[in-house]
């Protein structure tokens, strides 16, 4: 069938195939703030402790990414994917009929790994497919869209069936369960990596990595332990995770937040949750775009600032609507740094191990989750206000901001007389086997 097999070999239908699995696991982090006190409530379990578990998802999944990485470098994504789709949606029908906070924390966790491997996977589909800095960061802003705002399209359904009694949870559990597990199993059947070399027609490699002096490309692939040999590794980490943690205490209790502490009613947190994933996603892919062309040190600095702020602004907000607003552009301006922060891991170390390295920076998420699912609710119990959660969220938002602005590239500016390598036509055949991801 060449047909078929051209279009398994076009970067951009590729691009939208990950973009739908990473749609399919976004309920996995946007939507559990919806379950949150209706299981506490219906199993008797302190909501600290159902918090966790959201930390539990963060640790298990951004940890898992680092040999999900190393496998993405190395093999073809469709066998993989595959495994990854039953281990999702197995984890949210395990989580409909555990009844305990450690059954949960257990079954959740288990499932994560499957979203763990198919974040990695897809975020790696772009920096392969796509190697011109002017797109990069473009491509996997258009693929993560679908994990940033996919949530809202399932938010509603959710609802519905979370609200028709004390145990009306299992049922969406099982249900997106089951959603998740055949949609993401089926996708995977279509994804392919590029061939190890891949270059698209007439592209030259090095114009590329002259763009600008911060945003060309590397002009080799760094190892993970060379890439870890250059002090940008620890500041990206270190920006990561401020962002990261400010960022998911929203994400985990936003819903709380709108009914407990400002007392603006379960409305206004449902709405909050479901109008911001959809700036969420979209920036994602709008301000991989921007960073394409003023850099993703700059875009960094006045996007996460600009998020710093609006969480400030949204501890003295008593107005239903305007708490909405604030919510959204304080995701909008979140949701970037998950379409930046993979283009800048290419841009500094290359694209040959683009998966584990991106891996590594990213274990960042699971430490800012400590704070996001546990720590906040803690504090919450310990203060009785979320003022003082949002609080710390901006100024870790703002400092990921300066950090971000003292970033360079730590390779080289290339010799101008380089040869560049000779392009692979964009339907060639795609390898298969070990170097074929690469």
């Amino acid at each position: 069938m060449p047909q078929l097999s051209g279009l398994l070999h076009n970067r951009w239908f590729q691009a939208v195939v990950a973009l739908l699995v990473m749609l399919m696991i976004s309920p996995y982090e946007y939507t559990f703030t919806l379950f949150e006190e209706p299981y506490a409530k219906a199993n008797h379990v302190g909501l600290t402790a159902v918090a966790f578990t959201f930390t539990v998802y963060i640790v298990v999944a951004a940890l898992f990414m680092i040999p999900s990485g190393r496998w993405s470098d190395r093999w073809q994504p469709r066998w993989f994917t595959t495994a990854a789709g039953v281990l999702t949606g197995a984890g949210w029908l395990a989580s409909a009929h555990m009844h305990t906070a450690v059954g949960l924390w257990i079954a959740y966790g288990l499932g994560a790994l499957g979203p763990g491997y198919i974040y990695c996977n897809c975020v790696n589909n772009a920096l392969k497919w796509f190697p011109e800095a002017r797109k990069r960061g473009l491509a996997v802003g258009l693929i993560d869209m679908g994990f940033g705002a996919g949530s809202a399209i399932f938010i509603p359904f959710l609802q519905q069936y979370i609200s028709a009694g004390t145990f009306g949870y299992e049922t969406a559990f099982t249900l997106m369960g089951v959603a998740m597990l055949v949609v993401i199993v089926i996708a995977a059947q279509f994804l392919r990596f590029p061939p190890k070399g891949y270059l698209p027609p007439g592209f030259d490699p090095v114009a590329d990595r002259t763009v600008t002096n911060r945003t060309r490309t590397a002009s080799r692939d760094y190892t993970p332990r060379e890439m870890l040999r250059t002090w940008q590794s620890y500041a990206a980490w270190i920006g990561l995770t401020l962002i990261t943690g400010a960022g998911l205490m929203v994400t985990a209790h936003v819903a709380a937040i709108a009914g407990a502490d400002l007392a603006l009613g379960a409305g206004v947190g449902l709405a909050a949750a479901t109008y911001s994933r959809i700036p969420n996603g979209v920036m994602r892919w709008i301000g991989g775009g921007i960073s394409d062309h003023i850099g993703r040190e700059l875009s960094m600095f006045i996007s996460f600032c600009i998020m710093g702020l609006m969480l400030l602004a949204m501890t003295v907000t008593n107005n239903g609507p305007l708490f909405v607003v604030e919510t959204c552009v304080a995701f909008g301006t979140w949701g970037p740094l998950f379409s930046i922060y993979p283009a800048l891991v290419g841009d500094y170390w290359g694209r040959g191990n683009s998966g584990v390295n991106y891996g590594i920076i990213y274990t960042g998420k699971a430490a800012g989750g400590v704070y996001a699912g546990y720590l906040a609710a803690y504090l919450f119990g310990v203060t009785g206000s979320w003022k003082l959660d949002f609080y710390i969220a901006a100024a870790m938002a703002i400092v990921s901001g300066v950090i971000a602005l003292t970033l360079r590239n730590p390779s080289p500016a290339p010799a101008t007389d380089e040869p560049p390598p000779v392009a692979v036509p964009e339907d060639s055949a795609v390898g298969s086997g070990r170097e074929a991801g690469r």
